[in-house]
């Protein structure tokens, strides 16, 4: 699996099918910025892919070839992959890929830094939101192959964005199905009103959001678009 990255290729997707995302076609999106309240998205006009903080933010960014694409939506991850001839990892995939054997929150550990006291992810460093020390180098995004993958070789396997998968959202799926024998890539129900994203993302820490990490599973709605929110495709062979 690869975090979907690259202004130019999304741009080629684009050009290719005159997609139009979700964000665009509802002529707004949600982001967050340093100073804002916990739990306080804004819904700004004009916000897409092209510019995730809007045009007027864009010097809150370096955005480059090398930094994922947010501002996608599930339906928008969902209709990339199809069109690579590739698909959304079920939630079950995504956490065996990520986790690449650990059992820990993180696939170096517990703690947010290896043993040797270095970053690992692209988390918010701060106890609230109106500060961050930069402490991991990063704000906002950071690009692909920042840091370390894991011992399977993936990088980002948690922070920077929040990555979609392909199950619908429910409380107890996993709860469900750990009775069934043999447990193969238990999935979610067959429909619902959120998707499932797993990762957390660079506004999350423990003293913020919480959302970071292999544990946390996030839900939003199918045709959300924010800031934080990415994905990667996974195919089969």
């Amino acid at each position: 699996m690869h975090v979907f990255k690259g202004f130019l290729v999304r741009l080629f997707f684009v050009d290719q099918t005159a997609y139009v995302t979700s964000a665009e076609k509802r002529g707004t999106g949600k982001t967050a910025i340093l100073g804002m309240k916990e739990w306080e998205w804004r819904e700004l006009r004009g916000l897409s892919w092209r510019a995730p903080w809007g045009v007027a933010n864009q010097h809150l960014i370096q955005y480059t070839e090398e930094m994922p694409v947010t501002m996608v939506s599930w339906i928008d991850a969902n209709a990339y992959c199809q069109w690579k001839g590739r698909r959304l990892p079920t939630e079950a995939e995504w956490e065996y890929a990520m986790r690449a054997g650990a059992t820990t929150r993180f696939p170096w550990g517990d703690e947010v830094r290896a043993s040797d006291g270095q970053s690992r992810l692209n988390h918010w460093e701060g106890d609230t939101h109106k500060e961050n020390s930069l402490a991991d180098g990063w704000l906002y995004l950071s690009p692909i192959k920042t840091y370390p993958p894991n011992r399977w070789g993936i990088y980002d396997p948690a922070g920077n964005v929040w990555q979609w998968v392909a199950d619908w959202y429910a409380e107890d799926t996993f709860r469900k199905n750990v009775k069934k024998t043999p447990i193969s890539n238990p999935q979610g129900p067959s429909k619902g009103v959120f998707k499932v994203a797993r990762g957390g993302s660079w506004w999350c820490s423990k003293n913020t959001c919480h959302g970071y990490g292999l544990i946390t599973r996030g839900k939003t709605r199918p045709d959300a678009s924010f800031s934080n929110n990415g994905f990667r495709c996974a195919k089969d062979h």
